[in-house]
């Protein structure tokens, strides 16, 4: 099975117009797209429920290839995919090679008519690892099916701190959002990094305002935690 996107990539594009009724913003009014409400409320009352089906089948079909490969966390978004598991050796690796392959990329990066070619990227831990694919239309799944889902159970996960804690369990911090996502090393730092700057964090927090250094430490760990969050700092 090959991922759907263009129906999906149409309804949610008209969903998102519609919604923020932008026609008659100057931005609107300068894109040479052809979008009208018209347009748009046609097209989402023509391809909603071909959109949802196609956007199911990505669900489905993105929690049994990381289940045939021992992958126990999936976050799906309009735009993005990332499945994660603990351990390590190729398994995020399959996984990418079977969700994306080489000609689905193709079909996709032509679509996309990008100038840069968009591919899965692979992150690891001493814990886990996990892939993560981002494309920037809003082609993987219709707004009702995004989450964080238990690979094993198919059931999206909704407590927050679960899934902060299920995502440090794999040693990577959660990107704040909606839903959370899992964050590259790059962006937040490793989980020893970051245990060890909350720590100094907490220690030195009384102090910020007497010490130009514990000023700066406890800066650093609150500018990260404003768009990361991990047990100890939610």
């Amino acid at each position: 099975m090959m991922l759907h996107f263009q129906t999906i990539y149409t309804v949610n594009q008209g969903r998102s117009r519609l919604k923020g009724n932008r026609y008659d913003s100057p931005w609107h009014r300068h894109r040479d797209d052809g979008a009208s409400r018209d347009g748009d409320e046609m097209s989402v009352f023509t391809f909603s429920k071909q959109a949802q089906a196609e956007s199911q089948c990505n669900l489905d079909h993105c929690l049994t290839v990381a289940r045939d490969h021992a992958m126990s966390l999936l976050v799906i978004t309009p735009n993005r995919i990332q499945v994660g598991g603990d351990g390590d050796g190729p398994k995020a690796h399959n996984t990418a090679d079977v969700l994306f392959t080489k000609s689905w990329l193709r079909e996709h990066n032509d679509w996309l008519e990008s100038t840069s070619d968009i591919a899965p990227k692979i992150e690891e831990s001493q814990h886990g690892q996990f892939l993560d694919f981002y494309t920037y239309r809003r082609s993987v799944c219709v707004q009702e099916h995004q989450g964080v889902y238990d690979v094993v159970t198919g059931q999206r996960i909704k407590p927050r701190r679960e899934i902060i804690e299920r995502m440090w369990a794999l040693g990577f911090a959660a990107y704040r959002g909606r839903p959370l996502t899992m964050a590259r090393p790059r962006w937040a730092g490793e989980r020893e990094e970051l245990e060890e700057i909350t720590a100094l964090a907490d220690r030195y927090w009384t102090r910020r305002s007497r010490s130009d250094a514990a000023k700066k430490l406890v800066s650093t760990f609150t500018s990260i935690n404003r768009y990361c969050a991990w047990p100890g700092a939610w």
